[in-house]
């Protein structure tokens, strides 16, 4: 009520917070977002929230947008993500008695993305599908911007080519929004929304790949070539900050999914899949190598960098942990400072050696590949020796690894 209020005013509400946990966030929430704002949290009154307090102040675009989304008499319109609040003047409830797919967001945000999810109603007749989207907002000048855009997608009977057409990264984001939304909305709880998640996963692997491994534990999928990296994304999905066991909270895991469902696909794409860096030893001008995201790449000779949009993590293994190579730390800090200065909310930076208690923070974003067997070769880099040494290192887990889930579902990834 007061979010809408405010909004009515042409007042958007942010709130910034500073503690160690975020309960009582999703009340906070209900407040900003009715009127475009956001709930900021940090832990300390640090470089972080200063950032924060300047990034606000120039981060919108505008105010009072609206969007209509089209689509060709085969495609039915399933679902509209993202922030956004339903029709509340008087204006916008008539035009949504027009228009039904009409979506109202508050304030207008380069990073804020809308994501929609379409479903085929009959065969298409047409050689083309076409989609639109109409947006209109207000700008920060009073100026009333309407844009349309319109594209068409070509209809193929070719399975290798509508494969190879997919935007892998926009499909596993596509998936995981689909299950966060349905657990915010309290229609599946989270251990539905990641089943439901495996399900669609094996059905993809069955429909459109026409490879099968049989063997004494039944029939396994394989996944199809181009898809690929699908499996890892939907991994993440429901072990990580969004469905996973990860974060200490309801309210935490309010303020991911939340950030998650607003955020465009290169936001989330580091949310559901961060990445994952080895930095070479040279101070002066540091090399960032991608490695997997994968408990056995935290090698003792290695500094390493994880960015996971919300928090970067910075580890040092105990061969390089010494003042020795402490410029070369402060210059990556310092480079991703830089990297991230735009970012809203900020990330909190925290850095740890191996052997510390804190390390705990980013090794409990990994994939626990120690638990693979040998039989499954290298992995992050690391061969059968020298896994066998790391395992000694890791504390016991439960956690299913990447391998040991895909072969609960009975789905594979070609070689």
């Amino acid at each position: 009520l007061v979010g809408e209020r405010a909004r009515r005013l042409g007042v958007s509400v942010d709130a910034f917070v500073v503690s160690m946990t975020r309960v009582g966030l999703e009340k906070l929430q209900a407040m900003t977002n009715g009127s475009g704002g956001e709930v900021v949290t940090h832990q300390t009154f640090g470089a972080a929230m200063a950032q924060d307090l300047c990034n606000a102040q120039t981060r919108s675009l505008g105010s009072s947008g609206v969007i209509n989304v089209h689509a060709s008499s085969c495609v039915e319109i399933r679902r509209i993500m993202g922030a956004l609040i339903p029709p509340a003047t008087r204006a916008e409830v008539e035009m949504g008695e027009d228009l039904p797919n009409l979506s109202v967001s508050p304030a207008v945000e380069a990073r804020h993305a809308v994501t929609v999810t379409y479903a085929l109603t009959e065969d298409p007749s047409e050689e083309y599908v076409y989609f639109q989207v109409v947006s209109a907002y207000t700008t920060r000048a009073k100026e009333r911007i309407t844009r349309t855009s319109t594209a068409r997608l070509p209809v193929t009977k070719n399975t290798a080519d509508m494969l190879q057409s997919v935007d892998v990264a926009t499909l596993g984001v596509l998936l995981a929004k689909e299950a966060v939304v349905e657990v915010r909305e309290g229609s599946a709880s989270v251990e539905h929304a990641k089943q439901d998640l495996s399900l669609r996963l094996q059905n993809i692997a069955r429909t459109w790949s026409d490879q099968v491994k049989i063997g004494v534990t039944g029939r396994t999928s394989i996944m199809p070539t181009q898809l690929a990296i699908l499996p890892k994304l939907v991994f993440q999905a429901c072990t990580g900050p969004l469905l996973g066991q990860l974060l200490n909270d309801d309210d935490d895991y309010a303020f991911m999914r939340a950030l998650f469902l607003t955020a465009g696909v290169d936001d989330a794409i580091r949310i559901l899949n961060p990445p994952f860096f080895s930095v070479s030893l040279d101070p002066a001008n540091p090399q960032y190598t991608p490695v997997e995201l994968d408990d056995v790449s935290l090698l003792p000779d290695r500094v390493l960098l994880l960015d996971h949009h919300t928090n970067i993590f910075l580890w040092s293994g105990s061969k390089v942990a010494s003042s020795e190579h402490e410029a070369l730390r402060q210059r990556v800090l310092s480079d991703f400072g830089g990297w991230t200065a735009a970012r809203f909310p900020a990330p909190e930076i925290m850095a740890f050696s191996e052997g510390e208690s804190m390390a705990r923070w980013l090794v409990a974003r990994l994939n626990p590949a120690h638990r693979d067997g040998s039989s499954q070769g290298l992995m992050g880099g690391v061969a059968g020796a020298v896994r066998g040494l790391l395992q000694t290192q890791f504390s016991p887990t439960d956690d299913d690894s990447f391998q040991q889930w895909l072969a609960k579902i009975r789905v594979a990834i070609s070689a």
